[in-house]
């Protein structure tokens, strides 16, 4: 799957992504995120005109969630079949692992990701 790297334009603490029109009803697209020194690649995922970006990497084994089954607002991996919701990173269930999620702001049609939420990563040390 090709990713997109986001070193352009920056609007405060605001990354740009890309226009809602590049991602689908139902469909996600993956990004490279690398700021400072966080990197990791984030999943947005467009449920019904609302965006929702999670770590792309499978808390398991490290598998494409951007590539699993969509169904609702729960994503499964392709490799192992865990799942997550696409809002908060956490499995649908008790007890399961979750993995990173980030807050989407959307401005004038154009998604960006908050940066703060990178920040808090880096913090707690959770970035992969």
């Amino acid at each position: 799957m090709k990713r997109f790297p986001t070193s352009r334009k920056r609007i405060s603490s605001l990354y740009y992504l890309c226009l809602k029109s590049e991602i689908p009803e139902g469909h996600s697209k993956v990004f490279s995120i690398s700021v400072q020194e966080f990197q990791q690649d984030v999943a947005v995922f467009n449920i019904r005109g609302n965006f929702h970006a999670i770590s792309n990497a499978c808390a398991h084994k490290g598998g494409p969630l951007s590539q699993g089954k969509l169904e609702k607002t729960i994503v499964t991996c392709p490799w192992h079949g865990w799942k997550y919701d696409v809002r908060n990173g956490k499995p649908p269930h008790e007890g399961g692992d979750s993995v990173n999620s980030f807050k989407i702001n959307v401005v004038r049609n154009k998604l960006y990701l908050d940066d703060d939420c990178i920040s808090c990563y880096q913090l707690r040390g959770t970035n992969t």
